[in-house]
């Protein structure tokens, strides 16, 4: 019984190194694509040679109110997606611990199972 059960916390620790691993690589890419359109944001609007004429200017002011949106919407949508694989991780571990439960149940079952045909049979062979 306790091989089993040392063979399904093996495959379940690893599992849950595996969600962490996907859950910290997502924040790090939130961080990274974050900034990296803010700086995009940021070089579009210093770029040198735009005229200084009102058609320019109410341009760059959709722009800038543009991305934004963009920028928050991306923010919003990385946030919540953040949310939800944590809330999947851990609905993933109660999960784990019920089956760890489920599987410590039936090893025992089948181990006194086991125990009583072995008896059994040396009754009938005697």
């Amino acid at each position: 019984m306790e091989n089993q059960l040392e063979y399904f916390d093996v495959i379940a620790n690893t599992q849950k190194q595996l969600l962490g691993n996907l859950a910290t690589a997502q924040k790090d890419l939130r961080t990274q694509w974050l900034d990296s359109m803010s700086k995009v944001h940021s070089t579009i609007t210093s770029l040198p040679g735009i005229p200084e004429t009102p058609q320019a200017k109410e341009a760059l002011n959709q722009f800038n109110t543009w991305f934004s949106s963009v920028l928050n919407t991306s923010r919003t949508f990385s946030d919540e997606a953040l949310k939800l694989q944590e809330n999947l991780n851990s609905a993933f571990e109660k999960q784990l611990e019920i089956s760890r439960e489920v599987v410590k149940t039936f090893s025992e079952l089948s181990k006194n199972a086991s125990d009583q045909a072995t008896a059994a049979a040396k009754n009938y062979a005697a």
